[in-house]
Protein backbone atom coordinates (compact mmCIF):
# COMPACT_ATOMS: atom_id res chain seq x y z
CA UNK A 1 0.00 0.00 0.00
CA UNK A 2 1.32 3.42 -1.13
CA UNK A 3 0.76 6.18 0.96
CA UNK A 4 1.17 9.63 -0.97
CA UNK A 5 0.90 13.12 1.02
CA UNK A 6 0.40 16.39 -0.79
CA UNK A 7 -0.44 19.83 0.67
CA UNK A 8 -1.90 23.19 -0.58
CA UNK A 9 -2.10 26.62 1.03
CA UNK A 10 0.27 26.05 3.56
CA UNK A 11 3.92 24.14 4.39
CA UNK A 12 3.55 20.81 4.44
CA UNK A 13 5.95 19.83 7.02
CA UNK A 14 8.04 16.19 8.31
CA UNK A 15 5.78 15.86 11.26
CA UNK A 16 2.33 16.48 9.74
CA UNK A 17 3.18 13.89 6.76
CA UNK A 18 4.43 11.44 9.45
CA UNK A 19 1.38 11.72 11.38
CA UNK A 20 -0.98 11.65 8.08
CA UNK A 21 1.09 8.36 6.72
CA UNK A 22 0.85 6.94 10.81
CA UNK A 23 -2.88 7.26 11.02
CA UNK A 24 -3.70 5.78 7.48
CA UNK A 25 -1.38 2.93 7.56
CA UNK A 26 -2.90 1.97 11.61
CA UNK A 27 -6.68 2.33 9.70
CA UNK A 28 -5.80 0.40 5.99
CA UNK A 29 -3.02 -1.69 7.53
CA UNK A 30 -5.40 -5.21 7.64
CA UNK A 31 -6.97 -4.34 4.01
CA UNK A 32 -3.25 -3.09 2.93
CA UNK A 33 -3.22 -6.17 0.31
CA UNK A 34 -6.20 -5.00 -1.65
CA UNK A 35 -5.03 -1.57 -1.67
CA UNK A 36 -3.06 -0.05 -4.01
CA UNK A 37 -2.87 3.48 -3.37
CA UNK A 38 -4.02 6.40 -0.95
CA UNK A 39 -3.98 9.90 -1.79
CA UNK A 40 -4.02 12.35 1.07
CA UNK A 41 -4.63 16.00 0.28
CA UNK A 42 -4.59 18.40 2.68
CA UNK A 43 -5.21 22.26 1.73
CA UNK A 44 -5.42 25.37 4.26
CA UNK A 45 -7.55 28.11 2.15
CA UNK A 46 -6.41 31.13 4.21
CA UNK A 47 -2.66 30.54 5.00
CA UNK A 48 -1.81 31.12 8.77
CA UNK A 49 -5.43 32.76 9.20
CA UNK A 50 -7.44 31.04 11.71
CA UNK A 51 -10.94 29.36 10.96
CA UNK A 52 -13.01 26.36 9.18
CA UNK A 53 -10.38 26.45 6.60
CA UNK A 54 -8.92 23.37 6.20
CA UNK A 55 -9.40 20.72 4.15
CA UNK A 56 -8.57 17.32 3.67
CA UNK A 57 -9.33 14.68 1.13
CA UNK A 58 -8.65 10.96 0.93
CA UNK A 59 -8.72 8.87 -2.09
CA UNK A 60 -8.18 5.31 -1.85
CA UNK A 61 -7.77 2.67 -4.54
CA UNK A 62 -8.91 -0.85 -4.01
CA UNK A 63 -8.17 -3.54 -6.64
CA UNK A 64 -11.41 -4.81 -8.24
CA UNK A 65 -13.49 -1.84 -6.50
CA UNK A 66 -14.79 1.76 -7.22
CA UNK A 67 -12.47 4.17 -5.92
CA UNK A 68 -13.16 5.83 -2.39
CA UNK A 69 -13.41 9.05 -1.97
CA UNK A 70 -13.65 10.72 1.39
CA UNK A 71 -13.61 14.51 2.83
CA UNK A 72 -13.48 16.68 5.72
CA UNK A 73 -13.59 19.68 6.90
CA UNK A 74 -12.25 21.52 9.83
CA UNK A 75 -9.36 24.04 11.73
CA UNK A 76 -7.60 21.07 13.20
CA UNK A 77 -5.69 18.84 11.02
CA UNK A 78 -5.10 16.15 13.96
CA UNK A 79 -9.11 16.02 14.52
CA UNK A 80 -9.88 15.46 10.89
CA UNK A 81 -7.30 13.46 10.52
CA UNK A 82 -8.57 10.76 13.19
CA UNK A 83 -12.22 11.28 11.31
CA UNK A 84 -10.79 10.56 8.16
CA UNK A 85 -9.22 7.56 8.82
CA UNK A 86 -12.24 6.15 10.83
CA UNK A 87 -14.39 6.92 8.04
CA UNK A 88 -11.07 5.27 5.74
CA UNK A 89 -11.24 1.63 7.50
CA UNK A 90 -15.06 1.37 8.12
CA UNK A 91 -15.52 2.35 4.39
CA UNK A 92 -13.67 -0.38 2.92
CA UNK A 93 -14.51 -2.94 5.24
CA UNK A 94 -18.02 -2.09 4.51
CA UNK A 95 -17.66 -2.54 0.31
CA UNK A 96 -15.49 -5.71 0.61
CA UNK A 97 -17.97 -7.45 3.24
CA UNK A 98 -20.75 -6.32 0.61
CA UNK A 99 -18.38 -8.13 -2.03
CA UNK A 100 -18.34 -11.21 -0.23
CA UNK A 101 -21.74 -11.64 0.89
CA UNK A 102 -22.69 -10.89 -2.77
CA UNK A 103 -20.32 -13.56 -3.87
CA UNK A 104 -22.36 -15.92 -1.04
CA UNK A 105 -25.33 -15.70 -2.17
CA UNK A 106 -24.42 -16.25 -5.70
CA UNK A 107 -23.27 -20.17 -7.25
CA UNK A 108 -22.16 -20.07 -10.49
CA UNK A 109 -21.04 -23.87 -10.07
CA UNK A 110 -24.11 -25.16 -12.20
CA UNK A 111 -24.10 -27.76 -8.81
CA UNK A 112 -27.28 -29.28 -7.87
CA UNK A 113 -28.30 -30.85 -4.82
CA UNK A 114 -27.82 -34.72 -3.93
CA UNK A 115 -31.40 -35.26 -3.23
CA UNK A 116 -32.56 -33.63 -6.10
CA UNK A 117 -32.79 -36.42 -8.59
CA UNK A 118 -32.99 -39.21 -5.99
CA UNK A 119 -36.14 -40.76 -6.79
CA UNK A 120 -35.91 -40.34 -10.74
CA UNK A 121 -34.10 -42.76 -12.82
CA UNK A 122 -31.51 -40.63 -14.87
CA UNK A 123 -28.64 -42.55 -17.21
CA UNK A 124 -25.46 -43.27 -15.39
CA UNK A 125 -24.26 -40.46 -17.55
CA UNK A 126 -22.75 -37.23 -15.82
CA UNK A 127 -25.64 -34.88 -14.87
CA UNK A 128 -25.89 -32.11 -17.68
CA UNK A 129 -28.10 -28.91 -17.46
CA UNK A 130 -28.64 -28.55 -21.15
CA UNK A 131 -30.43 -32.26 -21.23
CA UNK A 132 -33.69 -31.90 -20.03
CA UNK A 133 -34.25 -34.13 -16.56
CA UNK A 134 -36.29 -37.45 -17.40
CA UNK A 135 -40.02 -36.96 -16.20
CA UNK A 136 -41.89 -39.71 -13.99
CA UNK A 137 -44.66 -41.64 -14.64
CA UNK A 138 -47.27 -41.97 -11.70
Amino acid sequence: MLIQVSGKGFELNAELRDEVEKSMTTALDRFSSRIGRVNVFLEDENGPKNGRDKSLRVIIDVERFPRIVLEEKGDAWHLMLDRTAERASHTVSRQIDRSRSRTDRTSMSGDRDSNEFSNTEIDDKEWNPLRPTPQRDD
